[in-house]
C-alpha cells in the first residue's frame, strides 16, 4: 500500500475521534443546561407553591382574618426613590397598601426597610413623609435605615428589631420569596400582595427568579450571604417611630 495512504487513513482515524470527542463533549453541554433548565423551574415552583398559602391576594381578603394579626407589625419592603424626594411607581404601590392596611388598625405599628446608606439617597425617608402626608400618625412608623436588601430587612427584623412576626408588604412575586426567608430565621409572617403593573411584571418576574435561586441557597443549601449590620437598632415596645428619623440617634440603641 502506497506510503500516502497510511497517512490518509491515519489522519481519518484522528479526525474521527476528534469528531465522537466533539460529540460528548456537545450532549455533555446539552445535557447540563437541561439540568440546570430544570431545576431553575422545580426550585422556582418550589418557592411559590410553599409560600403561596401564606399570601393574601388583596387587603380586603387580608381584612377578612385581620384580628389575627392585630399585633403583629407591618413591614414594607424598600424600593427606589426618585431625587431623594418621591417614591417610584413600585414603591408607592406598596406604601398605598401599607397605608390601606394602616388605616384598619391605628394601634398597628409599620417599620419601613431600605437603604439609607448615604445622606442624599433616602428610601426610608421617603416611605415614611409618604405616608404621614397620606394621614398615618407619624409616631406608628419606624424606619429601619440599614435594609439593603430582602434578607438584610428580614434578619435585621429578628435580630436586631426583635420581632418575631410580621405582616409583609411587597409585590406578590417578590413576597414568595420574602416568605422563604422569613421562615428560614425563624418569622411568623403572612404576606399582602400589592398590584403590579402588567408593563413592568415579567422584566421583574424574570429578575426574581435568579434571586430565588440565590436565596434558596441560603435557606436549604447553606450558603452564607455578607452578615447584616446590627447597626441602627429599635425596639417597637419602647420608643416612638419619631425616634428612628434619624439613623445617627440610633447608632448606639
Amino acid at each position: 500500500m502506497p506510503t500516502g495512504m497510511f497517512v490518509w487513513e491515519g489522519n481519518m482515524k484522528v479526525l474521527r475521534k476528534i469528531q465522537r470527542g466533539m460529540k460528548m463533549f456537545l450532549q455533555f453541554i446539552l445535557a447540563a443546561l437541561v439540568l440546570a433548565v430544570l431545576g431553575l423551574v422545580i426550585i422556582n415552583a418550589f418557592v411559590v407553591l410553599s409560600t403561596a398559602p401564606d399570601i393574601y391576594a388583596s387587603v380586603e381578603e387580608y381584612q377578612a382574618d385581620m384580628g389575627e394579626y392585630r399585633d403583629w407589625p407591618i413591614l414594607v419592603l424598600g424600593a427606589g426613590v426618585i431625587d431623594n424626594a418621591y417614591p417610584s411607581t413600585i414603591l408607592q404601590k406598596r406604601l398605598d397598601t401599607a397605608e390601606a392596611l394602616g388605616e384598619m388598625n391605628a394601634d398597628q405599628s409599620l417599620i419601613m426597610s431600605g437603604d439609607h446608606r448615604e445622606d442624599n439617597y433616602n428610601e426610608v425617608g421617603v416611605m415614611k413623609a409618604y405616608l404621614v402626608e397620606a394621614g398615618l400618625a407619624s409616631e406608628r412608623i419606624y424606619l429601619d435605615h440599614a435594609g439593603y436588601s430582602t434578607y438584610d430587612s428580614l434578619f435585621r427584623l429578628k435580630k436586631v428589631i426583635k420581632e418575631d412576626q410580621v405582616v409583609l408588604v411587597t409585590q406578590r412575586y417578590h413576597l414568595h420569596r420574602a416568605l422563604m426567608l422569613a421562615r428560614f430565621l425563624g418569622i411568623d409572617a403572612v404576606g399582602v400582595a400589592v398590584e403590579e403593573s402588567s408593563s413592568t411584571r415579567l422584566e421583574r418576574e424574570s429578575r426574581e427568579v435568579a434571586a430565588r435561586m440565590k436565596d434558596f441557597a441560603v435557606c436549604y443549601l447553606g450558603y452564607q450571604p455578607p452578615m447584616p449590620t446590627r447597626e441602627y437598632g429599635f425596639s417597637l415596645d419602647d420608643m416612638s417611630g419619631d425616634a428612628t428619623n434619624q439613623k445617627e440617634n440610633l447608632e448606639n440603641h
